[in-house]
């Protein structure tokens, strides 16, 4: 059962991350309190609390210090609420609400080619409100009047989204965590961390461990001097990123570009979490990814960029990827198939679930009111019926399937190649859907569906699991996430409007304001002006990657001695490989070797090495982060 303490604790978290979240990510520039699926901002929290507050409270009397279980609630409503001011809502929805018309011209075409197709309630359709979101206003304040009905309106989608998420987490939390025994590695530092200490210590034997603080001071030395080089350009930079890409600037090399060598030590302490055959394949089916686009450009072939923010990839590696995903999902649902059984029997009985957050029967009417309150408010805003409910299904597989990725392996962040939308145009094509269907669409990827290194569903999973480790009640777990949601999304809100109108969108981070929102709408546009056929090609990707990971998931299952994991067909060409690529294979090394001349005892000796490389590199990311609040000046331990 959680304390009223711990309760008000992770309120007043909550609020204190939604408040500096957009000071720090658009005005300083600074580390991202979320930018993975191990959250920077809570795990410093929680360090603070331990070392900190703990530390004081200790001094009063052993049984004032904040105990495991309260320490767990507070993380549970921060890693939640972290990522809510950040890419899960506020910092790509708002400004993609003002974008299309402050960025309008008449060289664009804009206000010809789709804005008829935005409702007005759906926006803030108010000449003064957009030019001074991107300008700054003269009295520093918010047009509320403006914002009063998009904000409604978008808040209430996202809690479809969010809703969606958490009951899928609460159907599949027990076949997961109990039946198949995923291993969540991103839970491991910040579970030891919470641990309970013995006697009169304020921590416990994890943190006094003195091989922690071997791979803590490595990778904290490494930000002390990039940190302070950053600010005094005369201290001198341990070099940690690198490129290949000056050396393959000839055809048929440059088809494999860009291939950077970035050194993360958080990354590389992850990946020697995760088992060889999963590390393995997350970098050997990149290089795979690579190898491919090297050979199409070696014999001719034509291979275009997906289209839009997903440039960053090729096309026929996207579909690849979706049907990897399609043939994943089939797998994950038939390996569930008992459990769901079970789900189905007690739907109709009177079973409470009482080791469940949420009795089955709550969580499948949940599942779909929150997938029809998604439909209907996207058939008010312009979408067709058929396209809304594809999308709203879409979506939630993606999300299972990525929740999947970090439970299962580990994958610190996750990145996806495609979104419904690109699905539909290659076996629809363009003329089947229809400019309002795209305009809408754009809207909602841009906000929820394009960048999912925050999903909120991988984290609802995670706390899921960190409360079975600690045998405690889950009863209270979906109380913690409503009012986190309910605090998050207005306060974020607020804090985003209010830096926007104070200092000026121009004057703010040209990603998110500029860059990120014409890159959308100019993709729109095209998709406007030149809906594209049904692409067979494409669609037959999309096969082979379905028969392509069919066939890995056959071998990976029937033989021990199979080196592929099918999570690499999953993972292949996305943008968060790519920068964490060569730390993974940092991790995987190291961990290969400790294991085959250290055998188990070497890997259990090396094990708080590699998390002492994690919690080094958070520590001085949050504390750079608290720095930077002061200076102005910003440094980013790990990329966003």
């Amino acid at each position: 059962m959680i304390t009223l303490r711990s309760f008000l604790i992770g309120i007043i978290c909550v609020v204190a991350i939604c408040a500096v979240t957009p000071y720090s990510n658009h005005y300083v520039d600074g580390a991202y309190l979320s930018s993975n699926h191990l959250p920077l901002g809570p795990l410093f929290i929680i360090t603070i609390l331990v070392f900190v507050v703990n530390s004081i409270l200790i001094r009063i009397s052993p049984k004032a210090i904040l105990s495991q279980t309260e320490l767990v609630t507070i993380w549970s409503m921060m890693v939640l609420a972290v990522s809510i001011p950040s890419k899960s809502f506020a910092e790509y929805l708002l400004p993609d609400l003002v974008a299309p018309y402050y960025l309008a011209t008449a060289e664009n075409e804009w206000q010809d080619l789709f804005h008829q197709y935005i409702p007005s309630w759906l926006v803030p359709n108010d000449n003064k409100a957009i030019f001074y979101f991107y300008r700054g206003s003269p009295v520093k304040s918010i047009p509320w009047r403006a914002w009063e009905k998009p904000l409604l309106a978008w808040s209430i989608y996202a809690l479809g989204l969010y809703g969606m998420m958490y009951c899928l987490s609460v159907i599949l939390r027990k076949q997961w965590i109990e039946h198949e025994k995923l291993t969540f590695p991103l839970v491991k530092l910040p579970s030891e961390i919470m641990k309970n200490p013995e006697g009169r210590s304020a921590l416990n034997s994890f943190l006094k461990n003195h091989s922690l603080w071997i791979g803590f001071a490595i990778s904290s030395l490494i930000h002390i001097f990039n940190g302070f080089n950053a600010n005094f350009p005369h201290v001198p930079r341990i070099p940690m990123q690198f490129s290949l890409d000056p050396l393959l600037t000839e055809k048929p090399w440059n088809a494999i570009l860009p291939l950077p060598i970035t050194i993360q030590p958080s990354v590389i302490g992850v990946s020697y979490l995760l088992t060889l055959r999963v590390s393995f394949s997350v970098w050997f089916f990149y290089l795979f990814y690579k190898f491919e686009c090297f050979i199409a450009e070696l014999f001719g072939f034509h291979t275009p960029n997906s289209p839009g923010e997903f440039g960053f990839t090729k096309s026929f590696a996207s579909h690849q990827e979706m049907g990897a995903f399609v043939v994943v999902t089939i797998f994950l649902l038939w390996k569930a198939k008992g459990h769901l059984k079970e789900i189905t029997k007690s739907i109709f009985s009177k079973m409470n679930n009482p080791d469940e957050p949420l009795s089955y029967r709550w969580a499948l009417i949940g599942l779909v009111f929150s997938i029809v309150l998604q439909v209907i408010l996207s058939q008010f805003m312009g979408m067709t019926f058929g396209i809304a409910v594809f999308i709203a299904l879409a979506f939630g597989v993606m999300s299972l399937i990525f929740t999947w990725q970090v439970s299962s392996a580990g994958i610190l962040r996750v990145d996806s190649t495609f979104d419904p939308m690109m699905t539909l145009l290659t076996i629809l094509g363009g003329r089947r859907i229809g400019p309002a269907n795209f305009t809408i669409d754009s809207i909602q990827a841009r906000g929820f569906r394009t960048d999912i290194s925050q999903l909120p569903m991988p984290t609802m999973m995670s706390v899921f699991k960190i409360y079975d480790d600690l045998k405690a009640n889950k009863k209270w777990i979906s109380l913690c996430f409503v009012v986190t949601i309910l605090i998050a999304l207005p306060l974020s809100s607020y804090f985003f409007l209010s830096l926007s109108y104070k200092y000026g969108g121009e004057n703010l981070s040209s990603w998110n304001y500029r860059y990120g929102p014409q890159s959308a709408y100019n993709a729109l546009v095209n998709r406007i002006t030149n809906p594209p056929d049904p692409n067979w090609s494409d669609i037959g990707f999309i096969f082979v990657g379905g028969i392509f990971t069919a066939f890995i998931m056959f071998m990976y299952h029937r033989f021990l001695w199979w080196p592929f994991h099918p999570i690499g067909c999953t993972t292949g060409s996305s943008w968060g490989i790519q920068q964490m690529l060569f730390s993974i294979f940092l991790g995987w090394l190291f961990k290969y070797f400790i294991v085959k001349y250290g055998g188990l005892k070497g890997y259990r000796s090396a094990y708080p090495i590699f998390l002492g490389l994690i919690f080094g590199e958070y520590t001085m990311g949050g504390i750079w982060f608290v720095i930077g609040l002061f200076t102005g000046k910003g440094y980013k331990v790990l990329p966003t």
